[in-house]
């Protein structure tokens, strides 16, 4: 196995579900495997610029996934890429200058190639 795809449904505040998502995608960097990480649904919340969780006692999960992105961010040579699901944004009011810099915007036939081409998937 070597293309992971972890997929975020979870919004990033409220559990632990999308904080082991991103702890997942650094661990399996290190590990050496290309890494795709999905944001659907709530997850898509993930990715909005600017969070601050205030005095919640929770870690700003933005700044966390985008330290991950990128060749070279974790010390690993393996690709990470994050993918927003365009639909799951747009129903939560969301456009492209709301989310990181780093993240693509998907439509569902991308997210089915994303999903599709992975030899294996983690949903949270």
């Amino acid at each position: 196995m070597n293309n992971l795809c972890i997929v975020i449904r979870r919004a990033p505040y409220g559990s632990v579900s999308a904080a082991e998502a991103v702890r997942h995608v650094i661990g399996a960097v290190h590990a050496g495997l290309s890494v795709h990480t999905v944001l659907v649904d709530d997850g898509v919340y993930l990715v909005r610029q600017d969070q601050d969780p205030g005095n919640t006692g929770w870690t700003s999960l933005s700044d966390a996934l985008r330290q991950a992105l990128g060749p070279g961010a974790t010390g690993s040579s393996a690709p990470v890429r994050a993918y927003v699901h365009r639909p799951s944004a747009e129903t939560r009011g969301l456009d492209h200058l709301d989310l990181v810099p780093t993240v693509e915007l998907i439509d569902d036939m991308q997210l089915e190639a994303v999903l599709t081409s992975s030899d294996a998937l983690l949903i949270f």
